[in-house]
Formats: structure tokens, sequence, C-alpha cells
């Protein structure tokens, strides 16, 4: 057997595996997006299974479209009383390495050999053809831009300075990935010493990391000290100035930290760099910027709540969340100022399950965009979502460490969260939502549960974000994303199902084990059908809101409420707007005082309501002045200067919306901001000469 047919074998039976745990049905997007693997291999694989099971008399795998793959009971049952599995060999771990891990890989390799290393040679050492490992250097190219790598007759090298070479293996370590740490590992230095002196660092800078940031900072020391003791040394300090005037004592604590490392105070690099990273790590605390930068960053974060909550009509600017969202912004802005990536994960599932709330977020986070002069990477927007999104569970709002502790100890489930406040609230919000009738704690971390089984406690499992300890705990643990997966939920259930299967029944995955079960026994040929019966029947009391019944953007913007028009030098944002409130007023949409409500807002915050280059939304919350939902559209042929409190926008593009009492809105807006975050579209847009065209333009989308 080659050594490819074995990989595909190893990893076809990890499918197997995760097949054989899933409740229901497992979608082909899940199976591509948690094995990381191309549709030819998904069904590659699939297929191998198939063999493999009616080889062993089995029941091959359902396949029903647009709902996934599944086992039947019947061979989810033989499996685990045979433990029969497809067949198992023994072969070197390098060879079932999948692409990403082979990457990583190959990076490793190349900065320990200090000759060049072939294509041939990585082929014949992870078992491949050399057309995989020439795919493999096109996507390290693609995901580590910084990272240059030179080819010759030779072979292949690291040809990047060194500053893009510690980048590279930070981003690696925020990626939690294990080949990095245990090629670090192996360099023989004390991973203890080195955490005390991030301990150590943190408390000199009056910061408080998350348990994730020490472990990568620790990592990273020990691979500084490694890199200096090979005379490897950043050389870039063009950052020095600005640091020292916009931060309190940061460049002084990392020389002395430095000069522990074994470098000396003369490398103004390596300490630039040591402090952009220790600025650039996400923490619960920061007090080491001027106080310039931090009311700056104070003022942002409560102008961005407050575009959010005008964009959503949710209310969400409480104490707490200002100052957690704030300290968050510390890391995002200089990983942003400094070019330093931001990698996890658990990025791609952010995105993948609240795309609608990470447009919304990408609107709110302009005031940060124009602060720094630069546009916000996706990644960045992605983990700001993550903190408006944990704010739907009010109860999470205003506890003290007393009060967590205290609930903590009436928990039956214990929540150990070290990824970041915005993920921990998301978390927590998630497993709520979906286990209602159980008790969680807060969110809590790793120290916390010392203090917890010191007393008398009732919780019956811990779920955690992280690895803890084996054996330490005197209850099980289960760990899983801070963005709770399928895969992740499925464990969940096992678990729950045993200690608390009372509380279990009324949970939302309800429906999916008795569809599940119906699958197996009859032939439904409308699941859709039965899975709204059976919520309606289990959850008769809960309303859904149904986003394809909401008014669509088109349908909300008719041609007799746009106009074009041609701007004349005497004429007011105030006149343009007037107009667009006049086309809703006179379908009694809206009232003659929403038109005063949306002028005070302007005159009192700013444009604030500018959401692209040139396109303003301007709009009120809900009031009596609002009638029903509804949308106007003025264009003009050229810019209109809207200027309020110091401030000023160019706008080109005037939405007026009568925002719905019950959000029936949210399609027509999720749409809008859908066009405009694409600067073609808005070119298209503002090219329209006629009402005409405007509806014939928005008509192509949808």
């Amino acid at each position: 057997m080659t050594a490819s047919n074995f990989a595909s074998l190893t990893r076809a039976r990890e499918l197997l595996n995760y097949l054989a745990k899933a409740p229901g049905f497992v979608s082909l997007k899940e199976i591509l997006t948690t094995f990381r693997i191309s549709r030819r291999t998904a069904f590659n694989w699939l297929k191998t299974i198939n063999q493999q099971l009616q080889a062993q008399k089995l029941d091959q795998i359902i396949n029903i479209p647009r709902y996934g793959y599944k086992l039947t009971d019947r061979t989810k049952k033989s499996l685990t009383q045979k433990k029969a599995k497809l067949p198992s060999l023994q072969m070197n771990h390098e060879t079932i390495l999948n692409a990403r891990e082979r990457q990583t890989k190959i990076i490793l390799l190349l900065l320990d050999q200090k000759h060049y290393l072939s294509i041939n040679q990585l082929a014949e050492m992870f078992h491949c053809s050399r057309n995989t490992i020439i795919k493999d250097f096109k996507a390290l190219k693609r995901h580590f831009p910084a990272l240059k790598i030179g080819s010759s007759r030779l072979g292949h090298r690291i040809i990047s300075d060194e500053n893009s070479i510690r980048i590279t293996v930070y981003e690696l370590l925020l990626r939690q990935d294990k080949l990095v740490y245990a090629f670090i590992n192996r360099l023989n230095y004390s991973f203890s010493k080195a955490k005390e002196l991030v301990i150590k660092t943190q408390q000199q800078l009056h910061i408080n990391f998350s348990e994730n940031s020490i472990q990568q900072l620790t990592y990273l020391l020990l691979f500084t000290k490694w890199r200096i003791t090979h005379n490897q040394i950043i050389a870039q300090s063009e950052n020095w100035q600005w640091i020292a005037q916009n931060t309190k004592d940061v460049l002084p604590t990392c020389t002395k930290l430095l000069v522990k490392l074994g470098g000396n105070e003369k490398l103004k690099g390596e300490i630039v760099f040591l402090s952009k990273i220790f600025l650039c790590s996400q923490a619960t605390e920061v007090d080491c910027i001027s106080k310039n930068l931090y009311h700056d960053i104070s003022n942002i974060a409560q102008e961005i709540i407050f575009r959010y909550e005008q964009l959503t009509e949710q209310q969400i600017s409480y104490r707490v969340f200002t100052k957690t969202l704030c300290n968050h912004l510390y890391a995002t802005f200089f990983r942003v100022k400094f070019g330093i990536p931001f990698s996890s994960s658990e990025v791609d599932e952010i995105k993948w399950q609240y795309p609608v709330l990470i447009k919304f977020t990408a609107i709110a986070c302009a005031p940060l965009e124009h602060y720094l002069q630069k546009k916000l990477p996706s990644e960045e927007v992605a983990l700001i979502c993550l903190y408006f999104g944990s704010v739907n569970n009010r109860e999470y709002q205003e506890f003290t460490e007393s009060d967590k502790l205290k609930r903590a100890l009436l928990a039956e489930v214990l929540v150990v969260c070290s990824s970041g406040i915005g993920t921990s609230a998301m978390l927590y919000h998630e497993l709520s939502k979906t286990y209602p009738l159980i008790k969680f704690s807060l969110p809590l971390e790793i120290r916390d549960l010392a203090k917890i089984f010191q007393h008398n406690y009732q919780a019956k499992l811990i779920i955690s974000t992280t690895t803890l300890p084996k054996g330490k705990y005197p209850i099980p643990d289960v760990k899983v994303k801070a963005v709770i997966t399928k895969h992740d939920q499925t464990i969940i259930d096992s678990f729950l199902r045993e200690e608390v299967p009372r509380k279990l029944e009324h949970n939302t995955s309800a429906v999916n084990s008795l569809v599940s079960i119906i699958n197996e026994y009859a032939d439904v040929k409308d699941e859709k059908g039965l899975r709204l019966s059976l919520d309606r029947f289990i959850f008769p009391g809960l309303q859904k809101n149904n986003k394809a019944d909401l008014p669509t953007l088109s349908g909300l913007l008719p041609a007799k409420h746009i106009r074009v028009l041609r701007k004349k030098d005497q004429l007011k944002w105030q006149t343009v707007l007037k107009l667009g409130c006049n086309l809703l007023e006179q379908d009694e949409i809206i009232d003659q005082f929403y038109f005063e409500k949306i002028v005070q807002l302007i005159n009192h915050y700013g444009p604030y309501m500018l959401i692209a280059n040139n396109i303003f939304l301007a709009h009120a919350a809900p009031s009596n002045s609002n009638k029903k939902v509804g949308l106007s559209l003025i264009l003009l042929d050229q810019p209109l200067e809207i200027r309020s409190r110091g401030e000023s926008a160019w706008v080109t593009c005037m939405f007026v919306l009568s925002p719905g009492k019950e959000k029936e809105h949210e399609k027509a807006l999720e749409q809008l901001v859908d066009i405009v975050r694409s600067q073609e579209n808005i070119n298209r847009l503002l090219k329209a000469k006629s009402p005409q065209e405007v509806r014939q333009f928005l008509l192509s989308f949808y």
C-alpha cells in the first residue's frame, strides 16, 4: 500500500468516527470545514468508508441532498459494540500530516536547516508527490505573505528578515499550532522560567493578559532566546520614538526582559519587537498607555457602540461592556498600527456563524479605521463582532468577581475560557441558549477552579476552551472551541445526557434527534416541514423571527421613493434630508417630526451615519414618528458636505430609513450593507441616471 493510500485510509477513519458520534446529519460543508479538505477528497473518503462498511456487512452512509450524511443506528451500534474500525496500520506520524500541518512543518524545517531543502527531499520526507509540495509552497506564500522563501536549483530557504520570521512564528502560536509548541519545547529552554518572566513583565506593565496570551508570549520568548543565541537579531527599530511617547515604561521594561533572555540593551530592534508583541496581546486590563491614547481609544469605543446601536436598534452601552470593548481595542489598535496580523483557528468559524453580525460590526468600526487611517482586517472585525454578540444575554453584564464565584458554586456546569472576554461571553451565551434549563457558571479563568473546588460545589462537568491538566479536577471536562461547532455540541450532549438527562430533553437539539430517529424508519419527503412542525410542537411558546418573510431592499425602495438631483452650490444637507423624508411622509410611513429627530442626532453626534464612502444612511430609533417600515433614496451628481461638531462627511447618496418597530427593516438593511461594502457596487449605484436605473441595479442582486 502506498503512503498516500495509507494517509487516505487514516483520515477516512477519522471521518467515520466523527459520523459515528454525530447525533444527526453532518453537512458536506461541515465535513469540509472540520477536516479542511476539498470536495473531491471528501467524496473519496466517503467512498472508502462505504467500501469498508460493505465489507463488514454494515449499512452504508445515508446521504440526503441538502441535509448531508449520517450513519444508521444499526451501523453505529455495531461499531460501538464490536469496536469495529477501518483497517488500522502503523506508520510514522509525519506521513499523515494534513496540508496545514505539513506546511507548518516545512516552515520549521526551513528555520532549523542551515542548507537548502529541495522539493524532492520534502516529498520523500512527507511521503507525498512533488506536486503536493509545490502546492504547499504556494499556500505558504498566500497565508504568510511576509515570509519570503527563496528558491534556486539547490532548493528552498527562508530569505525574510528576522522581524518577519518572528511574526510568522507568533502567528502560528496564535493558532495554537501543536507542531510549533513541540518544536520550541525541543529547544531545551525552561518553560517555567520563561512564564515567570511573562508574568513579572505583565505586573510591571500593569497588564492582565488572558491565559492564552500568557502561553503564546512564553513560547515566543523561548523562540526569541533561541534566535538571539544563534545571532539572528531584529534590526528594525523605527517605532521606538512613537512607543516612547504613547506608552508608559514599556521600552524600559522590555529592555530588562531582553537582557534576561541573553540580549543586551543596545539591541533596539529586539526591544521594539518585544514591546509591540506585549502591546498586541489580548488582555482584560491595560494601564501602560498615555492619557491621550487612553482618552482617544475610550471615545472610539463609545462611538463604535453608538453606531452599532443605531444600526441594530439594540441597547448595549452599559459600563462593563464599554470598558471590556475598550480593553480589546487596545490590542486591535496596536496590531493594526504595527502591521502584526491576528490569527486564530476560530476566526473562520466566527465568520461562518455570524455573517450579518460581522457586516454591522464592520460599519460600526469606522471611527477606529479613521483614527488609524487603515482598514481593519476581516479577522479583527470578526473578533470585535464577538463582543457585540455576547451582549444578547443581559445577565452577563454587571457581575462582580464575588458574584461569579457564588454563582459557580451553584452551577451544574463550569465554563472556563482563556480566549478573552468577548469569546467568553459568546460561549456563555451560546451554551445558555442551547441548554436553557441547565445552570452554567459565568465564564471563569483556570485559576478560579481551585477556589471553587475548595468549597461545596454542585458542578458535574467543566466545559473549557483550553486543555486542562488530566486528573487535576474531581469532575470530567470537555474541551471545545470558543465558538461552538456541531462536533463540540455532540460531545457536550453525550456528557449532559448521562448527568442531567431530564434537563437536556428540552434543548434545541431535541428536534435534530427526533428527525434522525424518524428518518431511520420512514422516507421523509419534506424534512424542512417536519422540523418546523416538531419545533412548534416541542416549543409552542418560542417565536422565531423568520427573515424570509421580511421585506427586501427592492421591496422597500420603489421608484417613487427615489430622486436623482443635480447639486447646486446653495444646496444644504438639511434640504436633501427633508426631500428624502417627504417621499416617505407622502405615503404615511413617517410623520413630519421624524426629520427633526434625525437632524437632532446629526447635530449632537456628528455625521456618524456614513456607512460607506459617499453613502449616508439617515435614520432615527423607532418611535411614534414611524408609522411603518420604509426607505427612500436621494442621488446627487456631485458630493454634498454634511458638517457637524467639527466633523464632515461627503455624501453623494443619501438613504432615509424608517425602521420597523419589530425590526422589519433587518433584511433590507443587511442587503444594503452587502451592496455598499463593495466600492465597485458603490460606483455603479452612483452612476445611475434615473430611479429606474437604480431599481434595475438593486434587482440585479436579489
